[in-house]
């Protein structure tokens, strides 16, 4: 691949960029939506391995069916989405091409509404779907500055710490590579137009668009303390806030209610971003003088501050003000309910709150891993064995379930199955190395026949998928050898 130097600073990036096949120099042209997805690939591979995105299944799979939601109505139905919870106070959010979006915590809990959170979203997909990044790398052919899979690289350093990317752009190279990392004014209006359409036939209020980015531009000019990283990446003006409005303004009104998924996961968010005595404090207050617009929310984020701090009797009055707030039941009531009483150590009454939960929402994800978390606390290996297996048999690409499977057989002392669980997991990770070196370790833990010959089925698939140099050799040969 050929790169240049771009500054030291940036050097531990790039060099990620190393082990990627070679994309070539052209962009829109010459990348087809495969190599779009193996750039993709690879920057959620190493999002992944950074430990920044947030392993929270409840958040996860809301923002995925966001997400997912949002991308089924946008222009381009070829793109696999997928979208991460980022653990990180700043306000901002990024794409790369092929569909990764990262969403921060700290851009959910600023928001106020649903549809203030999808707009930022499908802003980022139109980024992805108009193939931007491309076209910016089109428009300097023949500057020879680097490939478009270096630049994702780039990309996912700057968007991760526009701070630290800001202070590495600071040569003259880097400098051109910041004309990059900045969308232009038409591609942003670009965005905001085909976002804009998407929230319209997705069913939200496209209007939110301009408000929330009104609201951001405000925040910013009066607190610029580095939070709203979003606006150094996506500059936000006045004419373009302008356009926007004129734009929604032209739109049929469509009111969206925020949907109470949004509304707790939007308190889960603020709790974990929080931490600690601020998150107690900060919902101490909120419940006690009522400053609230959805009690049951308030309740749910107190609770989950709580649990988090270990006060579990505190949490568990909450969890259950929460739920009489909310006049039902929710999945994420009833997962942070077991969560309570399983941590007090009253596995009966959690048993049994995990029976009801999972019989009125079968596939809600907390509760799927909540059983099975419960059954390891209960020391009854077999039972989240069976319960992984039923799970993996409807997903059978989760690899939270695989990892689970793989503590459940460690128990039980089935090595060679656990090892070739975690392989799995290794495998839906997209770290083929890692999971050739587990598969291996299962094949001599033995086995009858059968099992054997999947167990080198299965290798020979993974070092299939291994990343290549130019000349065709796994990049990755070596570590997976015996």
């Amino acid at each position: 691949m050929k790169m240049r130097l771009i500054s030291l600073a940036l050097l531990p990036i790039l060099a990620l960029a190393t082990d990627l096949p070679d994309l070539g120099d052209s962009a829109l042209g010459d990348l087809p939506l495969h190599e779009e997805r193996r750039i993709s690939d690879m920057v959620a591979r190493e999002l992944r391995k950074s430990g920044d995105v947030e392993d929270d299944p409840e958040l996860n799979d809301y923002l995925n069916r966001l997400g997912s939601k949002l991308a089924a109505s946008s222009n381009d139905s070829r793109v696999n989405f997928r979208f991460f919870p980022i653990s990180s106070a700043q306000i901002n959010a990024w794409a790369v091409p092929g569909g990764v979006i990262s969403v921060n915590l700290g851009l959910l809990v600023l928001t106020q509404h649903e549809s203030e959170l999808a707009s930022v979203m499908a802003h980022e997909i139109g980024h992805v779907t108009q193939h931007h990044y491309a076209r910016m790398v089109e428009t300097q052919k023949g500057s020879g500055l680097m490939t478009l899979a270096s630049l994702a690289v780039a990309i996912l350093a700057a968007r991760s710490n526009p701070d630290a990317a800001q202070g590495a752009l600071a040569a003259s190279e880097g400098y051109q590579l910041q004309r990059y990392l900045s969308f232009s004014r038409d591609f942003e209006r670009e965005a905001d137009r085909v976002g804009m359409q998407t929230l319209q036939a997705a069913g939200f209020d496209a209007g939110a668009m301009p408000v929330f980015f009104d609201r951001m531009q405000h925040f910013y000019r009066n607190v610029d303390n580095g939070a709203f990283a979003f606006l150094r990446t996506h500059p936000v003006t006045t004419e373009r806030i302008a356009d926007s409005q004129a734009r929604a303004a032209k739109l049929p009104y469509r009111q969206w209610v925020d949907s109470p998924d949004y509304l707790f996961m939007r308190e889960k968010a603020r709790a974990i971003q929080l931490g600690g005595q601020d998150a107690l404090r900060y919902y101490e207050g909120t419940t006690t003088q009522k400053k609230y617009a959805f009690e049951s929310a308030q309740q749910y984020g107190f609770a989950f501050a709580l649990w988090q701090a270990g006060k579990f009797d505190a949490a568990w009055e909450h969890i259950v003000a929460a739920q009489k707030a909310l006049g039902g039941d929710h999945p994420y009531l009833a997962s942070l309910a077991v969560a309570i009483r399983r941590d007090q150590g009253r596995f009966d009454e959690a048993n049994t709150l995990i029976k009801a939960a999972r019989a009125r929402f079968p596939s809600a994800p907390g509760l799927v891993y909540g059983e099975i978390d419960l059954s390891l606390r209960r020391k009854n290996p077999k039972e989240a064995v069976s319960l992984c297996a039923e799970a993996l048999s409807l997903k059978p690409s989760d690899a939270n379930l695989h990892k689970r499977i793989a503590q459940a057989y460690t128990e039980l002392n089935e090595q060679g199955l656990a090892h070739r669980a975690l392989g799995e997991y290794y495998a839906l990770l997209d770290e083929p190395s890692a999971a050739i070196q587990q598969m291996q370790i299962a094949l001599k833990a033995g086995g009858d026949f059968y099992q054997l010959s999947a167990i080198e089925a299965r290798i020979k698939e993974l070092r299939a998928s291994l990343p290549v140099d130019k000349h065709g050799r796994a990049i990755d040969e070596k570590k997976d050898r015996p």
